[in-house]
């Protein structure tokens, strides 16, 4: 089996411009995603949500940003394999790292990981009957605003999911509650006071989601406000969960490496971990004085691309190239 020059693992946003990068610096590239589509969270979990801090927009929709970044990481030709866990990863007497998935295995001269929170999973509502109506009111993923139009939602949490939620929804919803049950946000300010301005929105707080009602679906919601110890129950259609997602790298926990926490403890200069030619970035990866958002994963995809290529052929530059000094079909060696 002849080995690829970089397997990533993990097909975000981070792990799409890392694609992009060192397809542009003469790499191939083999990108192994576990969901069934590129763009991670951005596609997956908040597609209608705006990205408000990454370079050259204003604003920008998740899925447009995910489907500018496919576009551009499938301009330089990698392989994509959808659907893959990675299981394990190996290296053997020559050196070359073998990944494992469920359906099979991949060599590559260096990985890159950037698989973000890992496999995601939703944090549950803890109201009574809320696992009763999941797709038939209950929502943990929004993949459209739409579906709300004329409708009455609840949106719980304080977040910047449920509060940047809850300002998508208002744009449709007749109606938008939203339930925290703390009087603090960690929302940002200005997002929290433009959704609270709205003459069709209603906070709740402090106050907690006790029991979603229905019969064959959604009809109304129990919140107890909790200073008060009094409950209430309200008319509504749609309940939303904000309250974010619960990592789990699975076996990656087993895979060598250093961890602070969910994280993987690397050089911030080159993004290197504890495993040789194992580079990783994005949401997976920490440093002291990292600052968590993409913006600072595609910084890092520089430094590790930078150093991958040191690698693949010492002879070269330890510096990249300026893209604009480069010819687009040039390859190194």
């Amino acid at each position: 089996m002849d080995p690829i020059d970089l397997i990533i693992i993990g097909g975000g946003p981070v792990g799409l411009f890392g694609a992009a990068l060192a397809g542009l610096h003469g790499m191939k590239v083999r990108i192994l995603e576990s969901l069934p589509e590129l763009g991670g969270q951005l596609a997956a979990v908040y597609p209608e949500k705006l990205v408000y801090d990454v370079g050259g927009f204003k604003s920008v929709r998740a899925k447009d940003l995910a489907a500018a970044l496919i576009e551009q990481a499938l301009a330089h030709g990698p392989e994509v394999c959808l659907g893959e866990r990675v299981e394990r990863l190996e290296e053997d007497q020559d050196g070359l790292l073998h990944v494992i998935t469920q359906q099979g295995e991949h060599v590559a001269k260096l990985v890159l990981v950037t698989a973000g929170i890992g496999a995601f999973a939703p944090r549950k509502l803890p109201a009574a009957g809320a696992e009763l109506f999941e797709g038939r009111g209950v929502h943990y993923f929004v993949p459209s605003f739409e579906r709300f139009a004329g409708r009455r939602v609840a949106v719980v949490g304080g977040g910047d999911t449920a509060v940047d939620w809850a300002l998508s929804i208002a744009d449709y919803a007749e109606r938008v509650l939203l339930i925290h049950r703390r009087t603090g946000f960690r929302a940002h300010e200005a997002t929290l006071e433009q959704l609270l301005n709205l003459p069709h929105v209603q906070l709740l707080a402090p106050a907690e989601l006790r029991a979603v009602l229905g019969t064959q679906a959604v009809e109304a919601i129990s919140v107890e406000w909790t200073q008060e110890h009094r409950t209430e129950e309200m008319a509504i259609d749609d309940v939303v969960s904000g309250l974010g997602f619960v990592p789990n790298l699975g076996p990656m926990k087993s895979w060598g490496f250093t961890w602070e926490g969910p994280r993987i403890l690397v050089r911030a200069y080159s993004m290197e971990t504890d495993r040789r030619r194992v580079f990783a970035a994005g949401d997976v990866a920490t440093y002291p004085g990292k600052v968590v958002l993409i913006a600072t994963g595609f910084g890092e995809i520089a430094a590790a691309v930078s150093r991958m290529r040191q690698i693949l052929h010492p002879d070269a530059s330890p510096h990249l190239p300026h893209s604009s000094n480069m010819e687009l079909s040039e390859t190194l060696g």
